[in-house]
């Protein structure tokens, strides 16, 4: 959604003293807001191809001025070999340091289109407002543009995607800004994974766990385009042994990686400025996330490909060097010598029925917001790798998950059918059950590892549910009910269950005149007369996890009208039987009601 913003009014002579220092910092080494006039040029930095670093012209046009300083911005033209090469203001480039006089003023972060500027233009935001950023990765200054530099009576939209040239055309007095997106870099995801990862799943199946517990999270269904990261359609994945990188100075490629492994996800930049082993760069956000922690990596550059739309460079993720630990509004800032939290994830998947087996094992960082992604988009690239096909199927899975924070692990069977795809339960089972564990209201688990094993079979292997009998139509409080299940195997035989399931001696035969006997497979949703389960600590939602039956547990259940209800159909869950079929997906239900009297008044029982 776009924003409009009214920009500073007039053009006045006079300079504003910040002083000496601004919190710190020589300011021999910076060009602040309030020295920045129209009609000053320099150079920017960046790596254009094989990671030399490149110089492209910049000169000034004036300053957006924003209550506060997080809007402020300097308005640049760019040219030069460099910007021509890349053809433009190029994804990858965000975080490009501006220099005037040798002194940075920032970082180049947005590209932008005016009317009256025909060459390539772009925003600079201020080195003042990425400083913070700085100081906070190292274990503020403030930003106040001279009234002389103020764009007179220029509007800023500030959005998510260039404009049309109709829109340009017609608002004279706007500039129009969009994000240098960043661009994604991944490797080891194709077809439907990928996309998964980049634009959302799509509906989520059903049946899954989330149904039928009370828990419920937040996800972004577009995937992890809703944070401006657009996929480079020539990704690499990691850097080869003996492969050159950029160095990690201003102008130089900066890399955060969200998966290592037999899957490769991460971010491009470049480094804005260097403090030591402290670095920030990009010059907007990443993922918007604060307090962070990433790897931050080297990157090779191999080249800039122009491109209609945007231009974008190309490269790989190299070794992990240090620690993003901020990504805030107006760059991003790591720490070199740092290393991160990373999940271990292993997948792996045999195919029954030709005996293949494909493991994926990736490192992943913990991230509620976008973990949920991850798992699901390398748990469908597992399946789908090894059956190399969609369609019906039969799957079995064991889930296994650990952490630091965890009072024990998480241990789960689950078995799912389907005509139509049966891939994407595992995986969406499996990103379900994890965020239920990071976004649950105790403790933070502190995931270190996750693991699933699948089984996968082309046949339907199901038994339905066909008929449920019990042994009288009439009981009274502390009998025992005699039940037959009748079950019917897809395309095969009959089987028969019999059990037995006891009324509890203390059930209100004068409130209630009826019972209920149900008989169905995997989980059931409340009953209206049931209320949500609550829990009182990690351990009691692990348990409900590990205890929420799978789809190859038949179930005998007693159920009771709530007398105290005002809905007359209301029930609740008395008592159950279960029963495994372990590799068979039981479906359908039967239920049988029978009468309830008070022990002195129960009819005679049919022989």
């Amino acid at each position: 959604m776009m924003k409009g913003k009214m920009v500073g009014l007039t053009l006045a002579a006079g300079l504003l003293i910040l002083g000496a220092l601004a919190f710190g910092y020589d300011r021999s080494e910076f060009m602040f807001l309030d020295e920045i006039r129209p009609g000053m040029t320099g150079i920017g930095k960046t790596v254009v191809a094989d990671d030399v670093i490149s110089e492209f012209n910049v000169d000034v046009l004036g300053v957006i001025d924003e209550p506060g300083d997080k809007s402020d911005f300097i308005v640049v033209r760019v040219s030069g070999e460099a910007i021509g090469r890349a053809g433009g203001i190029a994804q990858g480039m965000s975080g490009s340091p501006v220099y005037i006089d040798g002194k940075l003023i920032g970082a180049l972060s947005r590209a932008a289109a005016w009317s009256k500027a025909l060459t390539p233009i772009g925003l600079v935001t201020p080195i003042e407002t990425m400083l913070p950023v700085l100081d906070e990765v190292k274990e503020n200054v403030a930003s106040t543009p001279s009234p002389d530099a103020v764009l007179p009576g220029v509007r800023l939209v500030d959005g998510f995607t260039p404009p049309s040239p109709a829109a340009v055309a017609a608002a004279p007095d706007t500039i129009f800004a969009w994000p240098v997106a960043t661009p994604l870099l991944v490797s080891g995801l194709s077809g439907r994974a990928l996309s998964a990862l980049m634009d959302g799943p799509g509906a989520e199946p059903k049946g899954l766990i989330d149904s039928f517990l009370p828990l419920k999270f937040d996800l972004d269904p577009r995937g992890l385009s809703a944070y401006n990261l657009r996929l480079n359609p020539l990704s690499g994945g990691t850097t080869a042994p003996g492969q050159g990188t950029s160095p990690l100075v201003p102008g130089g490629g900066l890399g955060v990686a969200l998966a290592t492994g037999d899957v490769t996800i991460g971010a491009l930049g470049t480094v804005t400025y260097r403090d030591g082993n402290a670095v920030i760069g990009f010059g907007h956000p990443f993922l918007t996330n604060g307090v962070s922690d990433f790897p931050l990596t080297t990157v090779h550059i191999y080249d800039t490909i122009k491109a209609y739309d945007a231009s974008f460079k190309i490269g790989t993720l190299g070794e992990e060097v240090g620690a993003i630990l901020a990504d805030r509004m107006t760059a991003i800032g790591g720490r070199l010598g740092r290393s991160s939290h990373l999940v271990d994830l292993s997948l792996g998947v045999h195919d029954a029925d030709n005996g293949a087996t494909n493991s994926l094992r990736i490192d992943l960082v913990d991230e509620p917001r976008i973990m949920w992604y991850l798992i699901l988009a390398s748990g469908l690239q597992a399946i789908d790798s090894s059956l190399d096909r969609i369609g019906q199927g039969t799957v079995e899975v064991n889930y296994q998950i650990l952490g630091d924070g965890m009072p024990k692990p998480l241990e789960r069977h689950d078995l799912f059918l389907s005509t139509q795809d049966v891939a994407v339960y595992p995986p969406w089972q499996l990103a379900n059950i994890v965020a239920f564990l990071q976004y649950n209201d105790f403790q933070d688990p502190k995931i270190t590892r996750i693991a699933a094993s699948m089984q996968v079979t082309k046949e339907l292997k199901a038994i339905h549910i066909n008929h449920l009998e019990l042994d009288s139509d009439s009981y009274s409080p502390g009998d025992t009910i005699h039940y037959t299940v009748e079950l019917q195997t897809y395309q095969g035989e009959n089987r028969t269950v019999e059990g037995e399931i006891k009324i509890p001696d203390n059930l209100d035969a004068y409130s209630i005149d009826y019972i209920t006997v149900r008989a169905y497979g995997g989980p059931r949703p409340l009953e209206s007369g049931e209320n949500p389960r609550e829990f009182h600590s990690l351990e009691e939602l692990i348990d409900a996890i590990e205890d929420l039956p799978s789809y190859d547990t038949l179930t005998v259940e007693l159920f009771a009208p709530d007398p105290y209800s005002p809905y007359l159909d209301a029930l609740q869950g008395i008592d159950k039987v279960r029963q495994d079929f372990t590799g068979y997906f039981l479906y359908d239900s039967r239920e049988v009601q029978a009468y309830l009297y008070p022990a002195e008044q129960t009819p005679e029982k049919e022989k």
